[in-house]
């Protein structure tokens, strides 16, 4: 057992040897932590080695140990939000990645000038689950992209997006707003209304996790 600090919260933390190298959410605040091995000053005759915790770096590439997929799962869906509002929404439909805009969705392939080149956004993926009764919103997980040029990768593949992911996001209030009215909008009631958790983690502005829990049916 290794004790680490929340670089936000300064939490003191105690996490297992076999973590590190991985990304956590503090249990105190909900910043993401990379955990990462540096050496300390010896301060006796025996050398003694320390954790230090690290916010995940915005410009690197994606990172392993999240086991992101190599494409997006061809049964869920996916929203790009920056700080207040919905950019950005993709589906198994044939159609590529659509913008929002005021005048509703449009393409990101035929609007690359539209493209913002920099910016906080944040990649939500909304697990969907086959129940008897039909599909089902099951779980909502949010990653933090790359604040340069991840949303010029939206036209160079669908899944080109996963590849700009430097780690595991959270949502704000105004985020979470954003992706209750995308489902309210997007989906039928009975699709979403028995999410009892997820509609939990939407609505509880204070909850900052990065995943909301699961829905089993």
């Amino acid at each position: 057992m290794i004790r680490i600090a929340c670089p936000r919260c300064h939490c003191k933390l105690n996490v297992k040897d076999e973590l590190l190298g991985e990304v956590r959410d503090c249990p105190q605040c909900g910043h993401p932590i990379r955990i990462t091995l540096v050496r300390v000053p010896e301060v006796s005759s025996r050398p003694e080695s320390t954790i230090h915790a690290n916010p995940p770096a915005a410009e690197q590439p994606a990172i392993a140990h999240l086991h992101l997929p190599e494409s997006l799962s061809r049964s869920n869906f996916y929203l790009i939000c920056d700080n207040h509002k919905l950019v950005a929404a993709w589906e198994n439909n044939g159609n590529g990645w659509m913008l929002k805009t005021n005048f509703g969705m449009i393409s990101a392939n035929r609007n690359q000038d539209q493209l913002p080149v920099q910016g906080d956004f944040k990649l939500i993926e909304l697990s969907m689950q086959m129940a008897d009764e039909g599909v089902r919103l099951r779980q909502i997980t949010s990653y933090q992209l790359a604040h340069h040029w991840a949303l010029l990768q939206l036209v160079k593949g669908d899944d080109k997006i996963l590849k700009t992911v430097t780690g595991l996001g959270h949502l704000s209030k105004e985020q979470k707003v954003a992706v209750m009215k995308f489902i309210r909008e997007h989906f039928m009631r009975e699709v979403w209304e028995n999410a009892d958790q997820v509609l939990d983690y939407l609505m509880n502005t204070d909850y900052h996790s990065a995943r909301s829990p699961a829905v089993t049916h």
